[in-house]
């Protein structure tokens, strides 16, 4: 007889969840950019997100 742990599989995947970021300067979201496939960044309000635009088909 076999015992098994399920007390983790039961927790979100979050790290393959592709959640939008915001950075205080440009070149931190251009940094970031790889991460979501993409190049570039682009202007939230006062903060800056990655990629040139902001897309949410990935």
């Amino acid at each position: 007889m076999s015992i098994l742990s399920l007390s983790c599989s039961n927790k979100p995947a979050e790290k393959e969840m592709k959640m939008p970021m915001l950075f205080d300067t440009k070149e931190q979201a251009e940094k970031e950019a790889y991460k979501f496939d993409c190049e570039g960044a682009h202007q939230m309000g006062d903060k800056w997100m990655p990629c040139s635009k902001h897309e949410h088909n990935h």
